[in-house]
């Protein structure tokens, strides 16, 4: 790793706000993120520990879009003047404003932090957003791989948040209010849930001086909350089938796993993220010989994928495949399930490998300020890039086969598929 490559510094303002500060000497990109800590998973909170509220599905996805939308217009427009690309989004457990520049960086700062905190809503644009937002979400109930992965969550989440789309529905969309948004910011908006990282050729003191002034000036109102631990229902459902009028029938599988603690550590559930991922590839991975025999047999295709996610009370694995042979798909994954343990004892040579190809991808990574600034385990768990190379680095064969036992012994798959 070159000298200038340099953990994080990180501060707090007096408000609350912590600050993520990564040095990149000589690019001429600059970039800056602000998340808050509450996405689409939130869906109660209690306020002074007595007053519910509940949050309609789709609400931290409508709050992100009505951020933007201020008095005198756009904020994105104000961007625009400066000389920035401004985008958000929205996920499970964050929402994330950020820009890039190269120009008139302080200034572009200074309206991120200011536009994002400062609020304004009226029901004259909460109503039109409703309009917006239902057209949006009927593009992506028109997407198959949408229509997949959202059918296989919610056989193994039933009723859960997890299961309900991001953007909301027709219905909850009309639950919003200009209030409940107020309210909403007030608790979740505040400087001690947010976290600012900005990557760049900087004066670290001259930048660290600038955000403590800036976020002095700017208002903020305060909620004392409590969001409540959500119970998540029994798996209930391991098949399904849709019709969908496709030209070739898809797949998802599904296994839901025991969930993990949520007073874990940042960086322990991270460590968990990457070793899952390792044992996936070392199991399932293209490079196995497992692999080129069912894709030989046209059992699996190019299109084959698999994911570990590990967020909140959640933990499972997905697998996705197209074509004809669904029924041979699930039994090749629910054999090389069973199998697992095995195999990964036996994969020295291929962890070896794994483990430095990953390691050069989070190096490489740390060339990119979108990597950098944008990290979701940077933002909510205060893990960096370069935390995780340490971490890839140490791990060893053993660590990944005590993982596998976790991920792959015992369960059974959900299928969903998607007929023609």
């Amino acid at each position: 790793m070159n000298n200038h490559e340099k953990q994080p510094f990180v501060f707090q303002t007096k408000e609350g706000l912590t600050v993520n500060l990564i040095k990149k000497p000589g690019y001429h990109q600059f970039l800056a993120s602000l998340t808050a800590r509450f996405g689409s998973l939130t869906t109660t909170m209690m306020i002074n520990e007595n007053q519910q509220i509940i949050i309609p599905a789709g609400t931290a996805h409508f709050l992100e879009h009505k951020i933007f939308d201020k008095k005198d217009g756009d904020a994105l427009i104000r961007f625009t003047e400066l000389g920035a690309d401004a985008n958000a989004f929205t996920g499970p457990n964050q929402t994330t404003y950020y820009f890039t520049a190269t120009s008139r960086v302080l200034e572009n700062l200074a309206w991120l932090m200011d536009f994002v905190q400062e609020p304004y809503f009226t029901e004259e644009k909460v109503v039109r957003e409703r309009g917006i937002i239902e057209e949006e979400i009927k593009l992506y109930q028109d997407d198959p791989a949408w229509q997949l992965y959202q059918g296989i969550i919610g056989l193994l989440y039933p009723q859960s948040a997890l299961s309900q789309y991001i953007a909301g529905t027709k219905d909850s969309l009309q639950e919003i209010t200009p209030d409940l948004l107020y309210q909403i910011h007030a608790a979740f908006y505040q400087p001690e849930n947010l976290v600012l990282t900005v990557v760049g050729d900087f004066d670290t003191s001259e930048l660290m001086a600038f955000i403590k002034n800036q976020q002095g000036q700017i208002s903020s109102q305060k909620e004392t909350v409590f969001v409540p631990k959500e119970d998540l229902a029994k798996q209930v459902s391991f098949a399904a089938q849709k019709k969908q009028g496709l030209s070739l029938e898809k797949g998802a599988y599904g296994l839901r796993l025991p969930s993990r603690p949520e007073t874990i550590s940042g960086i322990e559930r991270v460590k968990e993220i990457l070793l899952g991922e390792l044992a996936l590839d070392l199991v399932f991975g293209d490079q196995t010989a497992w692999f080129q025999d069912v894709y030989d047999q046209g059992i699996f295709g190019d299109d084959f994928d698999y994911e570990y996610s590990n967020f909140g009370p959640y933990q499972y694995l997905t697998f996705f495949a197209d074509g004809e042979k669904q029924d041979q798909v699930q039994e090749s994954l629910t054999k090389r399930l069973a199998e697992a343990a095995a195999v990964l004892a036996e994969s020295q040579t291929d962890f070896n490998r794994l483990q430095k190809a990953l390691a050069g991808q989070t190096l490489a990574s740390q060339n990119r300020p979108d990597r950098l600034g944008l990290d979701e385990d940077l933002a909510l768990y205060g893990v960096s890039l370069f935390d995780k190379m340490n971490l890839i680095t140490r791990f060893c064969l053993d660590d990944v086969v005590e993982c596998g036992k976790r991920l792959f012994e015992g369960g059974r798959l959900t299928r969903l598929v998607l007929e023609k």
